[in-house]
């Protein structure tokens, strides 16, 4: 008699880039609800999922076409309004930054206007609170492409602690105390002054901030990032043209500020 042999039990499949796609999908869409707000680097998310680059960014984008993620800048995601438990969404210059035509526009009219780089940043209240670059205009300045391909200066520019730049620290001085006069003395000078200007993670340019408002709340900076040289020459009437982006942009947050005279256009740098 013919002894029956019973069917192998199915293998278990370990490999996650292996799994249904379904099953790949919410492995993503798990991590980056983990991650919590604002944007998260393709690598994170690799990381945090054991998919490959290759499948975690396939499904990346196909969240991006869905609606579920937003692709605020090249390499990093965020989860769209109203796709995670909870409602959590984007922080409004996020959502801006990722929707809106129109601040796209005045970014864009910044960087012409001054043909100096243009960078949009919002706030992670984390454990160590930080500034994320969630929009960058650069037009056609080959130089600074080439100076950020230098050492760690995307991942720096892309994010850091509040205290480290001057996207940062126009945010801090508004966030962290309240008031006309900030004990710390950079941080007075900043909010007497209304901007901040440091070193850029990019090597050879200097960074100048100004900071974004919703109602009275802060809740982001807008940068111009100029060689040293060029915004040593220019200061005054960068921080004028900045504060113009900044004003219009923080008016479409809801900012009942007074918008500030328009100034002529700046002559290209040499």
């Amino acid at each position: 008699m013919t002894r029956h042999t019973p069917a192998a039990e199915p293998t278990h499949e370990t490999s996650p880039d292996r799994s249904s796609s379904a099953e790949r999908a919410f492995l993503v869409l798990q991590a980056m609800v983990g991650l919590g707000p604002g944007a998260h680097s393709l690598a994170v998310v690799v990381a945090r999922t054991g998919l490959s680059r290759s499948t975690a960014h396939r499904m990346l984008q196909s969240g991006v076409r869905a609606g579920t993620f937003l692709q605020s800048t090249y390499g990093y995601y965020s989860i769209a309004q109203g796709s995670s438990p909870g409602n959590m969404g984007p922080d409004p210059v996020t959502a801006l930054a990722c929707g809106s035509p129109a601040v796209t526009e005045e970014l864009r009219h910044l960087q012409m206007r001054t043909n100096q780089v243009v960078a949009l940043h919002s706030q992670l209240l984390l454990a160590t609170p930080s500034r994320v670059c969630v929009g960058l205009t650069h037009g056609n300045r080959a130089d600074f492409v080439t100076a950020m391909a230098a050492g760690q200066a995307a991942a720096a520019l892309h994010a850091a602690p509040l205290h480290k730049d001057a996207a940062g620290l126009v945010i801090l001085a508004n966030l962290e105390e309240p008031g006309p006069r900030p004990a710390n003395p950079v941080l007075r000078k900043v909010k007497i002054l209304g901007h901040a200007r440091t070193q850029s993670p990019v090597p050879g340019w200097e960074m100048l901030a100004v900071p974004l408002w919703r109602g009275r709340v802060i809740v982001g900076s807008v940068s111009l990032l100029a060689p040293e040289a060029y915004l040593h020459r220019r200061s005054q009437r960068l921080v004028d043209v900045t504060m113009d982006a900044a004003a219009a942009i923080s008016r479409r947050l809801d900012h009942a500020g007074v918008q500030r005279q328009v100034l002529p256009p700046l002559a290209q740098a040499s």
